[in-house]
């Protein structure tokens, strides 16, 4: 089993390895009375330095046939465990997890509290006047949903304070209701701007993301040098250094499916300005006219076929975040 990127797999003197580490949270998934491949697939994502690894590659890894990981992933995906991503010139499924994936899981469990507590709503109003037991358990349902909604929130906050207390980064922006919470938004389409005060010379918000860069070669595959070359004679004027960084961001955003808040602070630009850049570059009509510029390179042959078609996926992506 490929368990390490870089090659040997490394063994403690106890024999414990990363081919363990897998086998062990399978096993503990499937005890807990989840699935087995569920908690495998989650491990060896854990483990691995791949930034995305496809699903062929998770069949080969795990030993299984491919619709087995097909049916894990989705469930993983749903319950907001695993990331689809989406690789320029693929069309395989890749999946990743967020560094912090637990957090992100009680932040995807509250969207499934949201939904519990309205169908239990919706079932309400088909009750008669005179159905008292079932509008008991109805109701019951509902303030449930609210009641571990509310512990979400709190569990929440509590993890980034302890995140902060013991060193380690939380996660760059609060998850849908703590954010709605402190700007009076909503998450995808709100403003993610923050106060002025929390600003560098590029107009970034500072907290640990102005220092930090992407990955190069991540950074070349999401944004490719003739993609770019293009894409800053398309965008409006800035007198953002960072602007590539900015545009890498919001591409990954674009591409992967996540929210603005999901956004890795490996980037080395903060949710609210990644968003604030994308709607930006939106209204401007920025997509519409690198789409155009980099049709116009690809017709006279000085960009190849391949970023041609990842420029058109990612400005699909833009359009259908800009209208949803």
């Amino acid at each position: 089993m490929p368990a390490d990127t870089s090659g040997a797999t490394t063994h403690t003197p106890e024999g414990w390895d990363r081919e363990t580490f897998v086998e062990e949270m399978g096993l503990l998934w499937e005890a807990a009375g989840s699935g087995r491949m569920d908690g495998r697939i989650i491990a060896y994502l854990l483990i691995t330095d791949i930034p995305y690894v496809s699903s062929g590659e998770l069949a080969r890894a795990l030993r299984v046939s491919p619709g087995s990981i097909s049916l894990a992933t989705r469930r993983l995906t749903e319950a907001g465990f695993l990331k689809r991503h989406a690789v320029p010139g693929e069309r395989s499924h890749y999946f990743r997890v967020d560094d912090d994936v637990w957090g992100s899981f009680l932040a995807g469990e509250r969207s499934f509290l949201d939904r519990e507590e309205r169908l239990a709503e919706q079932a309400l109003t088909l009750l008669g006047p005179e159905e008292e037991a079932p509008r008991r358990r109805l109701r019951n349902m509902r303030d449930y949903m609210r009641y571990i909604r509310g512990g979400h929130h709190k569990l929440l906050r509590g993890w980034r304070e302890y995140q902060e207390q013991h060193g380690q980064h939380p996660a760059p922006a609060a998850p849908a209701e703590e954010t709605s919470a402190r700007t009076g938004t909503g998450t995808d389409g709100g403003d993610y701007g923050g106060s002025g005060d929390d600003r560098d010379g590029d107009g970034d918000e500072t907290r640990g993301f102005s220092t930090q860069s992407p990955n190069p070669a991540l950074a070349g595959r999401l944004v490719p040098d003739a993609l770019w070359a293009v894409a800053e004679d398309a965008l409006p004027p800035s007198p953002s250094k960072k602007e590539r960084q900015a545009f890498t961001a919001v591409v990954y955003v674009l591409t992967s499916g996540c929210g603005w808040q999901q956004l890795p602070a490996h980037f080395g630009v903060s949710p609210a300005t990644a968003h604030r850049r994308f709607t930006g570059w939106t209204k401007e009509d920025a997509w519409r006219r690198w789409h155009e510029a980099v049709e116009q390179e690809r017709a006279s042959g000085r960009c190849d076929a391949r970023d041609a078609a990842w420029c058109a996926l990612v400005t699909e992506a833009a359009t259908a975040r800009a209208t949803s």
